[in-house]
């Protein structure tokens, strides 16, 4: 009875510190100070003596770094925001003399450079040289605990409780445990993200994916939210072409899907992340005029509101009639309103898991949508 008073009362404690610190900090791993960059790690995959997948005429290697760099320099303009590279030019990170040193030296120089969130850039290959299409990845559930070992390695834990004797035993199993799910929750969304901006340019969404069996190291000894972007099929000498002479709209999908991520993490309107605009910290300040629904859909199809298929949203569902480009009727399906960006966002995180993948949110001022 000890044993589970003892964990009663762990987690009463944690529950009382998620209320100063948990919320703001392991959300997304929101630097330690207000002032402090965000930092993102981009890591080409491969270099060096290792090419990676082989295409007819290019390497792995050689479009990771490529798409990589682009990537880099696009998010490294947001406000607020620092881009470290595993990589910057051909060769193996930390100039390692095998594979295994390389993934290692990579994940290492995440945790030691601290950053707030790790991206990965590699391509696909097929024996099949009609597969195609983009893929990302999270870490696998069954390497779980492998993660919960590195946040315990690299996040102290008296930066959130304040005195370290306070963080041991069931509190710190719970804590940690915790952080973890709330990581591969983040992770869940940038990656959906990501893949939401490949499908706007016409690619092939493969999913999100983990890889239960053999895992990715890189992605679970980090310790951040962390995605593996596979960029597309090497193998296919179409989309080859593609990886090679498109690297700029790559780059650009997976930018605006950092910015999504970003925006929600810290609770502001895409607008005002791109413009370095600092938002109070109170939730429940509105800003200026303006609100937020989720727009879950648009269909040429006239749905009632009271469609059972919105049932299971627990929320208000509106219909908005709209002409599109052509001038044909289209309805918008939207849900909820939302005084805060921030509560918008975990709405939306919510619902996508239930068949809304493609839903996204929208800004109103009054009664006018804006558009950022």
């Amino acid at each position: 009875m000890k044993t589970y008073r003892k964990i009663f009362i762990a987690t009463a404690v944690l529950f009382c510190i998620w209320g100063i610190s948990f919320h703001s900090n392991a959300q997304g791993v929101q630097p330690k100070d207000e002032e402090d960059p965000f930092i993102v790690i981009i890591d080409p995959g491969h270099g060096g003596f290792d090419p990676g997948a082989r295409g007819s005429y290019s390497t792995e290697k050689e479009v990771a770094l490529g798409v990589g760099l682009k990537t880099g320099k696009l998010i490294d303009k947001i406000p607020g925001v620092k881009v470290i590279y595993t990589r910057t030019t051909d060769i193996v990170p930390g100039h390692k003399t095998n594979k295994h040193d390389g993934l290692h030296y990579r994940a290492d120089f995440a945790n030691k450079k601290k950053g707030n969130v790790f991206i990965s850039i590699h391509c696909n290959a097929a024996a099949n040289s009609n597969a195609k299409g983009t893929e990302v990845y999270v870490w696998a559930l069954r390497k779980s605990d492998n993660k919960a070992e590195v946040l315990r390695k690299n996040k102290k834990l008296e930066e959130k409780f304040g005195d370290p004797t306070e963080a041991s035993g069931p509190l710190d199993a719970i804590y940690w445990n915790s952080v973890r799910h709330s990581y591969m929750k983040q992770s869940l969304s940038l990656a959906a993200d990501v893949e939401d901006q490949f499908a706007k340019v016409h690619r092939i969404n493969r999913s999100v994916k983990q890889r239960n069996e053999i895992g990715i190291w890189v992605l679970h000894a980090t310790a951040m939210p962390s995605i593996l972007i596979e960029t597309g099929f090497i193998t296919n000498h179409e989309e080859e072409d593609y990886l090679n002479n498109h690297q700029d709209e790559i780059a650009e999908s997976i930018f605006k899907a950092f910015v999504q991520y970003l925006s929600g993490i810290k609770g502001v309107s895409k607008k005002q992340l791109l413009s370095g605009v600092k938002v109070p910290k109170e939730e429940a300040k509105t800003y200026g005029d303006y609100h937020y629904k989720i727009q879950l859909f648009a269909s040429s199809k006239k749905m009632d509101t009271n469609n059972w298929k919105f049932k299971k949203l627990d929320d208000d569902v509106e219909r908005k009639a709209i002409k599109n480009k052509e001038g044909k009727k289209l309805y918008r399906y939207l849900l909820g309103n939302y005084s805060t960006y921030q509560k918008a966002t975990k709405r939306l995180n919510r619902i996508k898991p239930m068949g809304y993948q493609g839903a996204f949110i929208v800004t109103y001022r009054g009664d006018k949508r804006v558009a950022f």
